[in-house]
């Protein structure tokens, strides 16, 4: 392999799952919803290269793992390894690569077999690959990964050991084939945090004796420096953020990023910070169509330039017609409470219900329009009003723009705005392309 060509490519990768089915989607025919676990994802690794893929529970960045290690077919795009791509291995290439690519799983307590010995755990990889010279490589990777002397840990079971000493043998099985990847999902979260700094700092090191390159999945921004060069943050299947591990954790860019940063624990009690501004949960992954994925929960989401309106106002708004498209806003409870025919009396229950804050003006009167065409049972004018004068360019996918050098956000505030304007609130023209139309082919991801 040359030195200047990755160890490890993905390109584009996607990995959809359908949605459950009922007896009335059989019968009408509805093609199963799509669950866009990981959504045009790409990036390289590189020879002797760590990564971190950081992001909440439900991001897709273990569902990206799998597909790496073929748990999960891949539903488009490739993944490439020393310049051949996956969709074109046969049996033999598949065994290769699941030798010369390995994983540390997240939960060490049931990684490991209960009834085999760490001798039998460690000699299990080198049989299936049919590797001699065993119990020299036992010892040697037993002490690399400082269980030492070999002889107290060899015949012992998981039972007799701790959590740490669980996690060392896991390292050691996947280092033990000398692979060129090694995948580790978590590998600390279940470890207490006296243990999680020592086991993380002896990876980095293993890595680097063992030349091999790491990716590592994590939803603990607070360890990726220990082991990690380089950090790509990942939200509902996309990569929103990718730089160098000092700088994102110095500056960072993407809203997103930035609430993760400031939730990182600082173990000074006196010391005083602003609280991190993000509420909620990420979305289901299901049919998520166009538009920033973070923008329903971003405290910086951008109204149309010739509005003037608070931003927690507009959130409000942004929230409200996006229940109205899900056919979430329970209309019936409403005009429960409410006299039978009073139009404007339930066009003010409606708002008081949603809205909290006080607009004024153009903003007032379009919002009082919208829910009175929905008092008068039409939600598709409602909507088509909301978005008319609320439409947002977070609306529309964002490109992946470089900041600075080595170093790719995915945010309209990142992006020239000469080169995009809002139309609708659903397409967004970028240097002269269609965005709806260029991420049908996926973008290039941060």
């Amino acid at each position: 392999m040359s030195s200047d060509q990755p160890v490890l490519e993905i390109r584009n990768l996607e990995k959809y799952f359908e949605g459950n089915t009922d007896i009335v989607d059989v019968l009408m025919r509805r093609e199963p919803s799509q669950i866009q676990a990981v959504d045009g994802v790409s990036m390289t690794l590189e020879e002797n290269e760590s990564v971190a893929v950081i992001g909440e529970s439900g991001c897709g960045k273990s569902t990206l793992l799998r597909t790496l290690i073929g748990l999960h077919d891949i539903s488009a795009g490739d993944i490439v390894y020393k310049g051949t791509p996956v969709s074109e291995f046969d049996k033999a290439d598949w065994k290769e690569y699941r030798r010369n690519v390995q994983v540390i799983f997240q939960d060490p307590f049931n990684s490991l077999n209960p009834k085999m010995t760490v001798r039998e755990s460690l000699a299990e990889p080198l049989n299936i690959h049919g590797i001699g010279n065993k119990e020299e490589r036992i010892r040697n990777v037993l002490e690399q990964v400082e269980l030492q002397p070999a002889e107290k840990y060899l015949d012992r079971k998981p039972a007799n050991l701790s959590g740490g000493e669980k996690q060392r043998v896991s390292i050691g099985r996947a280092l033990i084939l000398d692979p060129d990847v090694v995948l580790a999902d978590e590998p600390v979260s279940m470890l207490d945090v006296s243990t999680q700094a020592a086991v993380l700092t002896k990876m980095k090191e293993l890595i680097n004796d063992f030349d091999v390159s790491m990716i590592y999945i994590s939803h603990d921004l607070s360890t990726v420096s220990y082991i990690a060069e380089s950090v790509k943050v990942m939200y509902l299947g996309r990569f929103v953020e990718s730089a160098q591990t000092e700088a994102i954790l110095r500056d960072p860019k993407h809203p997103y990023t930035e609430a993760l940063v400031s939730a990182i624990p600082v173990p000074d009690p006196t010391y005083d910070r602003e609280r991190t501004e993000m509420s909620g949960a990420p979305r289901d992954p299901i049919d998520i169509g166009e538009g920033c994925r973070f923008r329903d929960r971003c405290p910086e989401v951008i109204p149309p330039d010739d509005i003037d309106i608070d931003q927690r106002a507009y959130r409000e708004i942004m929230s409200f017609r996006e229940f109205l498209e899900r056919e979430e806003v329970d209309l019936d409870r409403i005009e429960g409470i409410v006299e039978r025919n009073e139009r404007t009396a339930l066009v003010d229950a409606i708002e008081r219900e949603y809205f909290s804050r006080e607009l004024t003006g153009k903003n007032e009167s379009a919002l009082r329009a919208a829910l009175t065409s929905l008092a008068d049972g039409n939600e598709d004018l409602a909507i088509d009003r909301l978005r008319e004068r609320f439409g947002s360019v977070c609306e529309t996918t964002p490109p992946a723009v470089e900041a600075e050098p080595e170093w790719r956000v995915a945010c309209h505030h990142h992006t020239n705005e000469d080169h995009h304007r809002a139309n609708d609130g659903r397409t967004v023209v970028t240097e002269g392309r269609t965005d709806a139309n260029e991420n049908a082919a996926h973008a290039e991801q941060p």
